[in-house]
């Protein structure tokens, strides 16, 4: 007669103890219904440094004919002129002129778009593995850029329309890595924010994502993206 005890053998606790740490795994990865992706150096790759190259044969300022002074003059992180730009504070035409009063430059806008503009390629691989999700789940952009690059961008490169929303730093007056931009883009999901993705190449900017309770993917290289999406998108 059956006495409702059931015994467990010792070659078999190893077993059960995987089974239940797998299921565990399972119970904390949500299904990706959202994928968020970054632009620059990602989709796109760029590189500002061209820009100091080009704007500081322009610049009357001696000091400022050293493309590395332009660069850190238009770009550092925290100081940066570009920053107000990218947030909405300045049109293109105010961004243009102070930069042409501060670095003395011998300019007009007209010729300074082209320079600004003309520093972006398109890599192919991420622009297949982002068309392959078209359709199968929500895509959207999560970028810091500014109305120059942006408008630029759209004319160029076709795979930015395959997005169903863009999150622009400019239009919203916040840049990555801080929450605000990152809250807008979980407003616009409208979903948990377990169940969002974000892919940045900047690991700063992905370990914002998670803080807030999204997935985040360190983009390295195309395969790599290729690679670990396949992987997290079959969890």
């Amino acid at each position: 007669m059956f006495n409702g005890t059931v015994f467990i053998r010792p070659q078999q606790i190893g077993a059960l103890q995987f089974l239940a740490k797998s299921a565990g795994k399972k119970m904390d990865h949500s299904p990706i219904e959202v994928i968020l992706y970054d632009l620059g150096n990602v989709i796109l790759p760029f590189n500002h440094f061209q820009i100091a190259e080009k704007l500081c044969r322009f610049s009357r300022r001696k000091e400022f004919q050293d493309p590395s002074r332009v660069f850190s003059y238009l770009f550092d992180f925290e100081k940066g002129a570009v920053n107000g730009y990218e947030v909405g504070k300045v049109s293109s035409s105010q961004f243009f002129e102070s930069l042409r009063e501060f670095l003395q430059l011998s300019l007009s806008f007209e010729d300074f778009i082209p320079i600004w503009n003309d520093i972006f390629t398109e890599n192919q691989e991420v622009s297949r593995t982002v068309l392959s999700q078209k359709g199968r789940r929500k895509l959207g952009l999560l970028s810091n850029t500014n109305p120059l690059h942006f408008d630029y961008i759209l004319s160029k490169f076709p795979i930015i329309r395959a997005f169903d929303q863009w999150i622009l730093s400019h239009e919203v007056g916040f840049k990555k890595p801080a929450v605000e931009i990152y809250q807008k883009a979980i407003e616009w999901a409208s979903v948990e924010p377990r169940k969002i993705l974000f892919i940045d190449d900047m690991k700063k900017h992905v370990d914002v994502t998670v803080s807030l309770g999204m997935q985040g993917l360190h983009f390295i290289s195309a395969e790599q993206l290729r690679e670990e999406l396949s992987l997290k998108l079959r969890q």
